[in-house]
C-alpha cells in the first residue's frame, strides 16, 4: 500500500502543538472516508520537525485531500501549509524520509525527502 509522508516544522508555526500527530490524521481519515489511514509518527533527527504517516490504497485520489487541509484548515491556530512539506512512496509503512519523493509544495517536487 502506498504511503504519504507530511513533515511539519514547528519553528513556521503560530502554535506548534505536539497534539498535530493525532489531529491530522484523524482529519484527514474523517475528511477522505477512510482513502487516508494514519500509520504512524516520529520526530525527524537533528531537527524538530513533526513526520506524520500515512497509508492509501490510491495517491492519486487521497493527495487532494491532503493538500485541501494543508492549505484550507486551521488547526490549532496553524495554517499548516506554511510549515509542511508532503512526499509520497510506493512501499507499504517505510519509515525512511529518503524512501519519500516531494509532492508538494510543487516548487520542490521530484526532490527526496530527508
Amino acid at each position: 500500500m502506498p504511503s504519504v509522508l507530511i513533515r511539519l516544522d514547528p519553528r513556521c508555526m503560530e502554535n506548534p502543538d505536539t497534539d498535530l500527530r493525532y489531529v491530522v490524521p484523524d482529519r484527514l481519515a474523517e475528511v477522505s472516508s477512510g482513502i487516508l489511514t494514519g500509520s504512524g509518527f516520529d520526530y525527524e533527527e537533528g531537527t524538530d520537525a513533526m513526520l506524520i504517516y500515512l497509508s492509501t490504497d490510491n495517491l492519486d485520489t487521497a493527495l487532494p485531500f491532503v493538500i485541501e487541509l494543508l492549505e484550507n484548515e486551521m488547526i490549532y491556530e496553524n495554517r499548516l501549509a506554511d510549515s509542511a512539506k508532503v512526499g509520497t512512496s510506493p512501499l507499504d509503512e517505510t519509515d525512511c524520509t529518503a524512501d519519500f519523493a516531494v509532492v508538494y509544495p510543487s516548487a520542490e517536487a521530484g526532490a527526496r525527502m530527508g
